[in-house]
């Protein structure tokens, strides 16, 4: 039994760059489906505009060993972007782990 039993369907969204029919490049996204499991999150004080701001990172597992930083990650009807370089958890090569924060308003073209 290992952490695969708790996977569910999510959506990865890689973001790309194309051009647009005035070769000005716009982002759009890439959607593919993967199995994952969103941990417990962490409150880390980061600052924003020289005031310190509370965010919520989670931990994000996956047997998707494709997943980079910045790609996006539909979860339960929730959104969340990878911030950490992802890495081969305990070196099994059976699911990697990265860290996730919530974000809002995702703009796809």
């Amino acid at each position: 039994m290992g952490i695969g039993r708790f996977y569910i369907d999510c959506t990865k969204l890689v973001p790309t760059e194309v051009l647009n029919d005035k070769l000005l490049p716009v982002k759009t996204y890439v959607e593919a489906s993967i199995k994952g499991y969103i941990g417990s999150g962490t409150n880390d004080i980061i600052r924003v505009a020289d005031k310190d701001t509370i965010e919520t990172r989670y931990k994000f597992l996956t047997s998707d060993f494709n997943l980079g930083i910045g790609d996006i990650i539909k979860y339960e009807d929730r959104t969340y972007e990878v911030i950490s370089e992802p890495r081969n958890n305990a070196h099994r090569g059976h699911h990697i782990k990265a860290e996730v924060k919530r974000i809002n308003n995702i703009k796809q073209q």
